[in-house]
């Protein structure tokens, strides 16, 4: 009998799911029992949950700030900020409502920090550069794969990296690409390059892998 997944399922779920009677991965990763299944679910529960009381400390945090409240401490809450905003990607279920309140907050933070910020040129170019990176970050976390792989303790092992990405659509691969550098790019292709040639795929399986495979060509080539 097949196991059911949730359909928006927390980290190690999903990554349980990516592997589930995939070729791709190793024999004894895809192969597993209601009872492993359950005991990931029960630790994304756990999870969420420490998720909800720590976010709900940080915005009383947030609403107790003064408006000339030091520049030092806003900004030590707008990282804590961001830091939420990336595991709560990463959880199950829609997140949207937690994201959109992070997203206010953070744009209030920095509405006070450009003020005290205003006529010092070096101090204004730094925030832009700031604000760009974290709007292409939140951009990036629309794909839980970039969660996942950006966790303090991923649930995907190095070893298990390369059939993971050869495993996601075309969006999530290109996302997740972005977060190594040239040259882990290019030892990924080898590896992802090297899988395809040694294992024994479907005609289907065997398609949609290396359509990833081209991809990340095109995205060396970038």
């Amino acid at each position: 009998m097949s196991l059911i997944f949730l359909n928006q399922p927390g980290a190690r779920e999903r990554h349980l799911q990516r592997q589930y009677k995939n070729p791709l991965f190793k024999v004894e990763v895809r192969e597993f029992d209601e009872q492993r299944l359950s005991g990931a679910r029960y630790m994304d529960e756990k999870e969420e949950a420490e998720f909800a009381e720590q976010f709900h400390s940080l915005l009383a945090e947030v609403a107790e700030l003064k408006p000339n409240e030091d520049s030092e401490k806003m900004l030590e809450l707008k990282s804590r900020l961001d830091q939420s905003y990336e595991q709560c990607s990463g959880l199950d279920g829609q997140r949207d409502n937690e994201k959109v309140a992070i997203t206010k907050l953070v744009s209030v933070i920095m509405n006070s920090i450009w003020k005290g910020a205003e006529g010092d040129a070096e101090a204004e170019q730094n925030l832009q550069e700031e604000e760009l990176a974290r709007t292409t970050h939140y951009q990036l976390l629309a794909f839980p794969l970039v969660a996942d792989l950006l966790r303090p303790r991923s649930p995907i092992a190095q070893d298990q990296l390369v059939p993971t990405l050869l495993s996601e659509s075309e969006g999530a691969l290109r996302a997740a690409f972005q977060l190594f550098d040239k040259a882990h790019q290019e030892l990924i292709h080898q590896q992802a390059k090297q899988l395809l040639e040694t294992i024994q795929l479907d005609q289907a399986s065997l398609a949609e892998a290396r359509k990833r495979l081209e991809q990340m060509i095109q995205l060396l080539q970038l």
